[in-house]
């Protein structure tokens, strides 16, 4: 499916930076014609209503809507700017129900997420059926993505993060299957070579890489996998474990959420 409607967040005590804090949504929305909408509210807002005599959160949110306006219209793109009006449920939910409706959610990461991002995050990636990009806000996408990663390990994850993705690996000029082949084996089938004849019958231009994990973490590995290709992106799988088998064994996605990654990561569940 096509790129045609983004979700983003930006939180009103980023209403001056608010173009630099989209400018990855901003360049995808003009890239694909795709419309832009914005949902702004405080990232940890209580679940009960702000006060009326709150002026100063309504101010920094008009404030915030003005700077996104301005730096949309001067990228001709189609946008829309939604403030929370119901909060009878959580931030999280509220940004998971505007997306089950999106083709693509992107976040932008600002430094190590707290409790509030860290909540909206998983909402997004595992309670709206939707794929999301992770944006560090200090390398955000000035153009779409020349070389792509894509991390494959046959995971219905990660099945669903490269069908999520054509339209990015369409427009690269090079994908990169990578694989840790000494953290799981892999069947015949499911190799990350099938999948690279798999994405060139679509017209990508895919390479297969395997790589050793060794005492690294499966990110770790990744992610200097990215840097020796100078890729622009990382695709992988995301999945949700319980937290003992994050202690004892390590997930790549909850070492994703918990820090700010050199690259944007596209992430499905």
């Amino acid at each position: 499916m096509a790129i045609k409607t983004i979700l983003t967040h930006l939180d009103p005590s980023l209403a001056t930076e608010a173009e630099a804090a989209t400018t990855t949504q901003l360049t995808l929305a003009e890239a694909f014609s795709a419309h832009l909408t914005a949902l702004i509210f405080p990232i940890d807002t209580a679940l009960t209503a702000p006060s009326p005599a709150d002026d100063a959160t309504r101010q920094l949110e008009d404030r915030a809507v003005d700077h996104l306006s301005a730096a949309a219209q001067r990228r001709c793109v189609a946008y829309d700017v939604r403030k929370r009006t119901s909060y009878a449920y959580g931030n999280g939910e509220a940004f998971a129900d505007h997306l089950r409706v999106s083709d693509l959610a992107v976040l932008t990461q600002h430094g190590a997420p707290g409790i509030g991002a860290q909540i909206l995050q998983q909402a997004a990636i595992f309670d709206s059926g939707r794929p999301v990009l992770l944006a560090p806000g200090v390398r955000p996408l000035v153009r779409l993505p020349q070389r792509i990663l894509v991390a494959w390990d046959a995971t219905p994850a990660s099945v669903r993060a490269i069908h999520g993705a054509p339209p990015l690996i369409g427009a690269a000029t090079e994908t990169i299957i990578a694989t840790v082949t000494d953290d799981k084996e892999l069947r015949a089938g499911q190799s990350g070579i099938e999948l690279a004849h798999l994405l060139a019958r679509h017209g990508a231009k895919p390479r297969f890489m395997a790589l050793q994990r060794g005492s690294a973490s499966v990110l770790e590995r990744l992610l200097a996998a990215a840097a020796d290709t100078e890729a622009e992106m990382l695709v992988m799988g995301a999945a949700r474990h319980a937290p003992l088998h994050n202690l004892m064994l390590g997930s790549a996605t909850q070492d994703v959420l918990a820090t700010v990654p050199a690259l944007p990561v596209f992430l499905a569940a």
